[in-house]
């Protein structure tokens, strides 16, 4: 089982749950790492999760584990759904625009579970 990335039900909607708050680099590029090995298992695109909180900065190392996730995911035809990132300050939701595709940044896990939700709702 993973560390770090957890597939959660809320309201009926299965989400990839990555939880890097507060994880050192070494830590967060694994947590990309479990994200990426379960979205290319998975096969399709699902809704995903990432808690950021406490992140001091945003590395070189893991704004490429992220590109990288996505890269992967892309080049096998995945396609993406809704997904949401919880505390990044300015400067990080900027970098973070640079590699993610439609991300929606929100302030709290509970808040981030109710956008994929509602986003996941509108796309049907």
């Amino acid at each position: 089982m993973a560390k770090y990335a957890q597939f959660i039900t809320y309201k009926g909607k299965r989400i990839l749950f990555v939880n890097a708050a507060g994880l050192p680099e070494a830590e967060c590029l694994e947590a990309f790492e479990e994200m990426k090995q379960a979205l290319l298992k998975e096969g399709k695109g699902v809704l995903v999760l990432v808690d950021m909180s406490g992140m001091e900065k945003m590395t070189t190392a893991v704004v490429n584990k992220a590109k990288e996730a996505t890269a992967a995911t892309k080049a096998i035809g995945i396609k993406d759904k809704p997904n949401a990132v919880v505390g990044l300050s300015g400067l990080q939701k900027a970098v973070a625009q640079l590699f993610g595709r439609g991300i929606n940044f929100v302030d709290t896990v509970e808040e981030g579970k109710e956008r994929l939700v509602r986003e996941d709702d509108k796309k049907r």
